[in-house]
């Protein structure tokens, strides 16, 4: 890829994921945690990156919990096992947000540093 070629992004909602049969579990190197002025509570994964693409993802409302196994469950179903902290870099950030935003949740408040600092990872 050239460096004039833009870099393709998908920006998606938990109905394009994958069925829950084929994708119960995924686990999630970037992502932030947000509330919706409704109070509920969503994941915004980005996924598949390389040079050339990328996917945002937001998925349906978290349903529950493990902070010991640091794994969230949406209303869907699926799993999210999260491998480290919130994502911080400023591309990947932006992305992120962006996604949120294109994806309806533009009145969302990112949540990410004080749900991370409350998980107990020993």
């Amino acid at each position: 890829m050239s460096s004039t070629e833009p870099m393709r992004i998908a920006f998606v909602n938990e109905r394009d994921a994958p069925d829950i049969e084929a994708q119960p579990r995924m686990l999630v190197h970037s992502w932030r945690l947000i509330r919706t002025p409704a109070g509920s509570l969503h994941l915004v994964t980005l996924r598949d990156v390389d040079d050339e693409q990328g996917t945002v993802r937001v998925t349906s409302a978290i349903s529950a919990v493990d902070r010991g196994r640091v794994v969230v469950t949406t209303s869907s179903g699926r799993q999210y096992e999260l491998a480290g902290p919130p994502e911080e870099r400023e591309m990947e950030l932006e992305l992120l947000r962006a996604g949120a935003v294109r994806l309806g949740m533009g009145r969302a408040v990112d949540v990410s540093v004080l749900a991370w600092d409350s998980v107990d990872l020993d």
